[in-house]
């Protein structure tokens, strides 16, 4: 599918060489796929390493600041194939440039162009305006993104084969104090069930076997809709679809996680007993430092309930170490509940102090060498965890998707 804007840009003269790199999270990976289709469906013909395009595009992370720093290296480490390759025309795109705007462009003037995190099938536009002109060219900075306005935007999969990701919404509400997402992505904004349910029953046309549900907080899918339609709504929809396939869930906020949801997921098997959902912490003054609008004990009734309706629950869940207001007693507590053993996978990450998020008024009181400190001893308790539930596995024969051979040696295969 062709996006209405870029046909109304296409200019008569030669097309350009194009290599897009991707920085971040795999939402960015969704975003680069759209620009790579709307550049594709121009006439630009795509290369695979930076040294022979005419322009290279980056989509950017930002999220953290050490993501930043590398989005930054990356950029200026790009820009050398202007002297050693044939780029012509460096851009930047995504969350780094929405965040930087106009610093960005004063900081790297190796930067022809500049995009922000909205309106990603509008990039063949920026290209064509770069070659009009002298100076840095700049689009979509000012806005905040709307998925909705280019539900139906095709996308080229740069995942292997069997599996993809598919966005259902943009953005975030929450505003949780140590997370600068709404500032970035805009509020949160859903996809309707019905572009959704299509793109599910085109990708499963191609082969795909795997689809990977994303967002920045899947459960609360819908709730941006007059109408009532929330996850359970759409994950009904999904059912209805036939074929072989999985749907995994990423990303889901505990709180609109709910019964109905639940029940949803246990009588579908093609639904993989999988949920991500990050808790970040377990203390209630953390917790409410961190603006979570849920405390210990709703945590602990949400894993009951979860367990409940899905016994066989493969889950991963997320936590902060050395938020400013973490005590050693704090973390103790946090070490202890994961030491219980709930979850079969859990992320650590140290707290990064930025400047645009609401908790940057609390300070960075917690030393670095502390906070890995506390990563660490919650890495090696997960990992005991983790050692104890896999073992559990020996002996069971389960359906799988086959990846290919493992990295480690051509005997093992991985999936």
């Amino acid at each position: 599918m062709t996006s209405p804007v870029a046909e109304s840009v296409s200019p008569s003269y030669e097309k350009k060489r194009i290599y897009l790199e991707t920085l971040g999270c795999s939402k960015n990976q969704v975003d680069s796929e759209i620009m790579l289709a709307s550049l594709q469906n121009q006439g630009f013909e795509m290369t695979k390493t930076p040294d022979s395009a005419e322009v290279i595009i980056v989509n950017t992370c930002a999220f953290l600041t050490e993501a930043s720093e590398e989005s930054i290296n990356r950029i200026l480490e790009l820009s050398d194939f202007k002297s050693t390759g044939n780029c012509e025309k460096l851009v930047a795109t995504g969350c780094l440039t929405q965040r930087y705007q106009d610093s960005l462009a004063e900081q790297i003037p190796e930067l022809d162009g500049l995009f922000g995190s909205n309106g990603f099938e509008q990039i063949p536009e920026l290209v064509y305006s770069m070659y009009e002109g002298p100076g840095q060219t700049k689009l979509n900075l000012e806005q905040k993104p709307h998925y909705r306005q280019f539900e139906e935007q095709a996308r080229i999969q740069t995942t292997p084969r069997h599996y993809t990701y598919l966005k259902v919404a943009e953005g975030c509400s929450n505003m949780c104090s140590f997370c600068n997402i709404p500032a970035l992505r805009g509020n949160f904004s859903s996809r309707t069930v019905n572009s959704i349910v299509t793109e599910i029953i085109n990708l499963t046309k191609k082969g795909v076997k795997e689809i990977n549900l994303i967002s920045q907080d899947t459960s609360s899918y819908g709730k941006d809709f007059k109408n009532g339609t929330g996850l359970a709504t759409l994950l009904k929809n999904i059912s209805k679809i036939e074929g072989d396939f999985w749907i995994r869930l990423f990303y889901c906020y505990p709180n609109s996680f709910t019964d109905e949801v639940m029940e949803v997921i246990a009588g579908d098997k093609r639904f993989c007993r999988y949920l991500d959902m990050p808790f970040q912490h377990i203390n209630n003054e953390v917790l409410k430092a961190m603006n979570r609008k849920i405390d210990r004990a709703q945590i602990e009734n949400k894993i009951q309930e979860i367990q409940k309706h899905l016994p066989d629950l493969a889950w991963r869940t997320t936590f902060i170490v050395g938020f400013p207001t973490e005590t050693e007693d704090h973390f103790q507590e946090l070490l202890e509940f994961v030491s219980a053993g709930h979850f079969l996978h859990v992320g650590v990450f140290s707290y990064s102090h930025e400047d645009n998020i609401r908790s940057a008024k609390l300070g960075d009181p917690v030393p670095n060498s502390l906070k890995q400190e506390r990563r660490k001893q919650l890495m090696e308790a997960q990992q005991k965890v983790s050692s104890g539930r896999n073992k559990s596995w020996i002996g069971k024969q389960l359906k799988v998707l086959v990846d290919g051979l493992s990295e480690e040696s051509d005997l093992l295969l991985q999936g």
